[in-house]
C-alpha cells in the first residue's frame, strides 16, 4: 500500500488525508500542536465552561468543496442551514434592516430581495443591481490592477452603498480593507455567491464548536480508514535525492518509509524546512482577526447574527448565553491589550444595540495575528501550485494557487487538489 505523510492537521491537511484514505492510500498526519484544526478549532473557556471557537466561521452555500468534504466525513448534521438567505444588518440605535431572498425562482428571489433592502435608498439599490448584472460578463483583465475600492468607485458605487453592502461582503470574505484587496479575487467571490445556484448565497453556521463540528469527524473518518495522527511533533527538515524527498526529520524521529509528502502548514512554518518558497513569503502580508466572546446576565437579542453597517465591529453572533463579536481586518487592534479591545467593542455594542456594559459578567479576547493573507494584486501570479520541483512533494493550504482568497473553501480545495495529484499519479480511481 502506498503511504503519504501529511505535515499539518489543519483543514487542508484533514481534507487531503480524508480523500487519500478513501482512495486506499495510507496516511499519517504529523501535527506540531496537540490538536487538529489549525486556525479553526474550539476549546473550553476556563471561567464559564463554555465551548468557544478561536474565531467564528461562516460558511455559504457556494462553498461547494467544503460541503462535499463535510458530507464525506458525515458531519453535515453539525451545520445549521438557512432555508433562504437572510442577513440582519444593524445601524446605530438598533435599526434593523433585512436583506433576504423571497419566494421566487432563482435569481429573481435575490434580485427582488435586494430591491427591498431599505438600509439604503431605492436608487442606490438599483446601482447595486446594475453592477451585479455585469458580474458574470466582467473581464478579469480589466480588473487586473484595480483594488476593490477602485473598482467600486469606478462603477459609481457611493460611500453609502459601499458601507451598507459591498464593504460587509468584501471585508467578511477577504479579511482586509477594500483599498488593499484585489478586485479579481472579489469578482471570483461575487460570482460564487450570486451566480452559482439558488443555494449559493445562503448562510451556513456550525451548530457546535469547530473542533466538534469538523475536526472530530475528520479524525474518526481517517482513523476508520487505518490512518494515523501524530501530535506535538515538529518537522525540522526535509532530505532529498535529486527530484525526490527521501526523508523527514522531526523533533521525535527520522522518517523514510513513505511514498508521498503533502505540506499543509502555513507558509511561515513551511519556510523553516522548505526554503525554496521564500520569494512568496517576502511579498505575502497578513491580516488579523480579533474575536471577543462576551457572557451576559441578560441577553434580549433575538436574531442569530447581525452585520454592522459603518462599524469596525463587523459581526455579532448570538449564542444565547454569550455573544461572539468578530472584527475582521483587525491589524489596528491586534497589539492593543484585551481590556482596551473589550472597551472598544462594548462601546460599539452599546451604540448599535440595546445591550449595556452592566450586563456583562465575563469576556474573553482571542487574537489571530496571521489569520489570513491579504489577497492583493501583487500576489495574484505568485501563489504556487500544489506540485513542487520534487515529484513526490505537494503543497496544500489556503495560500496556494486555488484562485480563492484565504477561506475554509480555499483550504479544503487545496487539500483536495493535492490528494488528487497523488491519487492520479498512483493510478488510483478518482471519485
Amino acid at each position: 500500500m502506498k503511504k503519504c505523510l501529511i505535515i499539518g492537521g489543519g483543514i487542508a491537511g484533514l481534507t487531503s488525508a480524508a480523500y487519500l484514505s478513501k482512495a486506499g492510500i495510507q496516511v499519517e498526519i504529523i501535527e506540531s500542536s496537540p490538536k487538529l484544526g489549525g486556525r479553526a478549532y474550539s476549546f473550553k473557556d476556563n471561567i464559564t465552561g463554555t465551548v468557544i471557537d478561536n474565531g467564528q466561521h461562516i460558511l455559504m452555500g457556494c462553498y461547494i468543496e467544503t460541503l462535499k468534504f463535510i458530507k464525506m466525513i458525515k458531519a453535515e448534521d453539525n451545520l445549521i442551514y438557512q432555508k433562504k438567505l437572510c442577513i440582519n444588518f444593524l445601524k446605530p440605535q438598533f435599526q434593523i434592516f433585512q436583506l433576504k431572498s423571497i419566494r421566487l425562482f432563482y435569481p429573481l428571489n435575490l434580485i427582488l430581495g435586494l430591491l427591498r433592502y431599505n438600509a439604503i435608498k431605492f436608487s442606490e439599490r438599483i446601482k447595486i443591481l446594475s453592477l451585479l448584472i455585469k458580474i458574470p460578463f466582467y473581464s478579469v483583465k480589466k480588473l487586473q490592477n484595480l483594488s476593490v475600492n477602485d473598482w467600486l468607485i469606478k462603477e459609481k458605487q457611493s460611500e453609502d452603498i459601499r458601507k451598507a453592502f459591498w464593504d460587509i461582503i468584501a471585508v467578511g470574505t477577504l479579511n482586509c480593507n477594500t483599498k488593499d484587496a484585489s478586485s479579481v479575487y472579489f469578482l471570483h467571490i461575487l460570482k460564487k455567491i450570486f451566480f452559482s445556484g439558488h443555494s449559493s448565497a445562503k448562510i451556513i453556521l456550525p451548530a457546535y464548536g469547530l473542533t466538534e463540528t469538523f475536526c472530530n469527524h475528520a479524525e474518526k473518518f481517517i482513523i476508520d480508514y487505518d490512518g494515523t495522527i501524530s501530535f506535538s511533533e515538529n518537522i525540522i527538515s526535509l532530505k532529498s535525492n535529486n527530484d525526490t524527498i527521501t526523508e523527514l526529520v522531526s523533533s521525535k524521529r527520522n522518517i523514510s518509509d513513505f511514498d508521498y509528502v503533502i505540506s499543509s502548514v502555513p507558509i511561515v512554518e513551511l519556510v523553516k524546512f522548505f526554503p525554496g518558497i521564500l520569494k512568496l513569503k517576502e511579498i505575502l502580508n497578513f491580516s488579523s482577526i480579533v474575536s471577543v466572546h462576551i457572557w451576559l446576565n441578560d441577553n434580549n437579542l433575538e436574531k442569530t447574527f447581525f452585520a454592522l453597517i459603518g462599524s469596525k465591529v463587523h459581526w455579532i453572533f448570538n449564542h444565547g448565553s454569550h455573544l461572539t463579536i468578530v472584527i475582521s481586518d483587525a491589524n489596528e487592534l491586534i497589539n492593543m491589550s484585551s481590556d482596551k479591545i473589550f472597551s472598544f467593542v462594548i462601546n460599539e455594542i452599546e451604540f448599535y444595540t440595546p445591550l449595556k456594559k452592566e450586563t456583562v459578567k465575563h469576556y474573553k479576547v482571542i487574537k489571530e495575528k496571521r489569520a489570513t493573507f491579504i489577497p492583493s494584486n501583487s500576489i495574484q501570479n505568485e501563489r504556487p501550485d500544489s506540485k513542487t520541483r520534487f515529484k513526490n512533494f505537494y503543497l496544500a493550504g489556503d495560500w496556494i494557487n486555488t484562485g480563492l482568497p484565504s477561506t475554509i473553501e480555499s483550504a479544503v480545495l487545496s487539500g483536495k487538489i493535492a490528494a488528487y495529484e497523488i491519487i492520479s499519479s498512483s493510478n488510483r480511481e478518482l471519485f
